[in-house]
């Protein structure tokens, strides 16, 4: 049985975070802008950005994760998800649970002003690339 190495430290997820969040709110503005029709309000261009936001958001984490190991913050950090049972690679269906209790989880702490993270959600934890060589 392979063990699967341990989760990534605070500092490395935070850079990962931080940069999807910037990739994210990025693909929402670019998205917005190239697909809004001239006449569109405010409200309909907010709502057009989130959506856009979203779709970005879904392209990194459960594509990405699925079939990189990783969304492009963690990717450009050097860290990948992988099972945690075994440290293999994460299956779609787990790569989408993932995605979605994200957004739970980070509302939650939004609401609570507590700074977790997702952990290992669905089986699956991020950790650093160069402990996967071991």
């Amino acid at each position: 049985m392979t063990v699967p190495p341990k989760e990534a430290g605070e500092g490395w997820l935070l850079l990962a975070t931080t940069t999807d969040v910037l990739l994210m709110v990025g693909g929402g503005i670019a998205g917005a802008r190239a697909l809004a029709p001239d006449d569109l309000d405010v409200a309909g261009y907010l709502l057009l950005g989130v959506g856009c936001a979203l779709a970005t958001s879904f392209i990194s984490h459960v594509l990405g994760m699925w079939l990189l190991r990783g969304s492009v913050g963690k990717l450009l950090w050097g860290l990948r998800v992988v099972r945690a049972s075994d440290g293999g690679r994460p299956g779609f269906w787990r790569a989408v649970g993932r995605w979605l209790v994200g957004y739970v989880l980070f509302a939650l702490m939004l609401l609570l002003e507590d700074g977790g993270g997702v952990g290992e959600a669905c089986g699956l934890r991020t950790v650093r690339r160069r402990h996967l060589r071991r």
